[in-house]
């Protein structure tokens, strides 16, 4: 493992445009024995990724169900440690939603592999993975989680810094209603006051707003105005 971060800490250092990067990251995770990379910002709300993984599951994880269901997910953001993962062991594997999610993964080629996540701002993580079609690894990675965290962390800024496309990011809309209803308390209104002008009954509002927020997993309508105005729903 401390080969593989030296060589990722070279890549946050030596590659000055998206082009570079994302060949440098595929030859990485070549030399590792491993079939591809996966990084993935997940923002409250938000989520993009940077990946040589297949397209079509590419696009299948930008669905936020699916990613709600990941076990990787999940473990990173209860150790906020790097770990191993392979889709025929481990306690995540056993679940429903963990058996589930790595069944689908499975048929895109992806069995096993490493995470390393590391905080970023506002409560938010990122995540490299290096992904392999194989049931296990085929070494035993020794993970020093420090180190680790710290070559993502330069990654997750280079990435910032560079502007880099991504290579899926998650739809969001709001359908007429919602987006009426958004409006009001960017400009101040209350739930109350959004039903009273709409002339609908206050229930109606309420539900609406928390469907919002259920779908993009945010946690106040404060947090879904300030969503809905970045994204340019509102």
């Amino acid at each position: 493992m401390q080969k593989l971060v030296e060589k990722l800490l070279d890549i946050s250092a030596i590659t000055h445009n998206e082009v570079a990067l994302k060949s440098a990251l595929a030859d990485l995770a070549g030399r590792f024995d491993f079939d591809g990379y996966g990084y993935a910002n997940l923002r409250p709300g938000e989520f993009y990724a940077v990946s040589n993984l297949n397209a079509e599951w590419q696009q299948r994880y930008a669905n936020i169900d699916l990613r709600r269901r990941d076990p990787r997910v999940q473990q990173a953001r209860r150790s906020g440690q790097a770990f191993a993962w392979a889709a025929e062991s481990g306690q995540d594997a056993r679940s429903r939603d963990g058996r589930k999610f790595y069944a689908e993964a499975a048929e895109f080629g992806i069995r096993s592999g490493i995470t390393v996540p590391v905080a970023i701002s506002n409560g938010a993580i990122s995540m490299l993975t290096f992904a392999s079609s194989r049931s296990s690894l085929k070494r035993e990675w020794k993970i020093d989680a420090v180190a680790a965290a710290s070559a993502v962390g330069q990654l997750h800024a280079h990435i910032e810094h560079l502007r880099v496309k991504p290579s899926v990011e998650a739809l969001a809309y709001l359908t007429p209603k919602e987006a009426t209803y958004a409006r009001w308390l960017a400009l101040g209104k209350t739930v109350e006051d959004a039903a009273d002008i709409e002339q609908v009954k206050y229930n109606t509002v309420r539900i609406a707003l928390a469907e919002v927020r259920r779908r993009y997993d945010l946690c106040n309508n404060t947090q879904l105005v300030a969503f809905a105005i970045r994204r340019g729903m509102i």
